[in-house]
C-alpha cells in the first residue's frame, strides 16, 4: 500500500523543502511542515470529473496525481556535499480503492463472455486498471512531479 522513493537533488534541504511545499499547495494538498519533513494532512478528493482539482499543468498527462493518493510524506536529509537526499513515501490506499470497482466491473463483463476469451479479457483489463491507477497515477506521476519540482531552475 505504501511506496517509498529515494531522490537526490542538488538543492540545499531548506530550498528543496520550500519547493515541495509550493508544489503541494499548488496541487491542493494540505500539509504540515516541520524541520526537514513534510506530511500531508489532506489530499484533494474528487467526486466528479468536472472538478478543477483533478487537473493540473504540472505533468504531461494533465491529471493531478495527488487526487489518487491518500497521503504523502517527504523527508529531507542533507548530503555530505551541497545536495539533499529526499525520501518520498506515498500512501496509495485511495488508488487501490479507485482500482477496485474497475476490476470488479471487468470481472462482471468477463463472466458474460465465453470461457477462454473472458479469462483473457479479465486478466488484461485488471492488469491495465491496476497499472494505470495504482502504479502510474498513484506512484510514478507523484514521484515525477516531485522530482521535476526539485530539478527546476530558479
Amino acid at each position: 500500500m505504501h511506496k517509498t522513493y529515494e531522490l537526490a537533488c542538488a538543492l540545499p534541504a531548506q530550498e528543496a523543502s520550500e519547493r515541495i511545499e509550493s508544489l503541494l499547495s499548488k496541487e491542493g494538498v494540505k500539509y504540515r511542515a516541520a524541520d526537514l519533513s513534510i506530511a500531508s494532512t489532506r489530499t484533494p478528493i474528487v467526486v466528479l470529473s468536472l472538478q478543477p482539482k483533478l487537473y493540473t499543468h504540472s505533468n504531461w498527462v494533465g491529471i493531478n496525481p495527488f487526487a489518487y493518493i491518500s497521503g504523502v510524506d517527504v523527508r529531507f536529509q542533507p548530503d555530505d556535499g551541497a545536495g539533499t537526499k529526499v525520501t518520498v513515501r506515498v500512501n496509495r490506499l485511495r488508488a487501490f480503492l479507485f482500482a477496485a470497482p474497475g476490476i470488479i466491473i471487468g470481472f462482471l463483463a468477463a463472466r458474460a463472455m465465453p470461457e477462454p476469451a473472458g479469462v483473457l479479457f479479465f486478466l488484461v483489463f485488471a492488469a491495465a486498471t491496476w497499472f494505470g491507477i495504482v502504479s502510474f497515477l498513484g506512484g510514478y506521476l507523484v514521484k515525477k512531479e516531485i522530482s521535476d519540482c526539485l530539478k527546476e531552475q530558479s
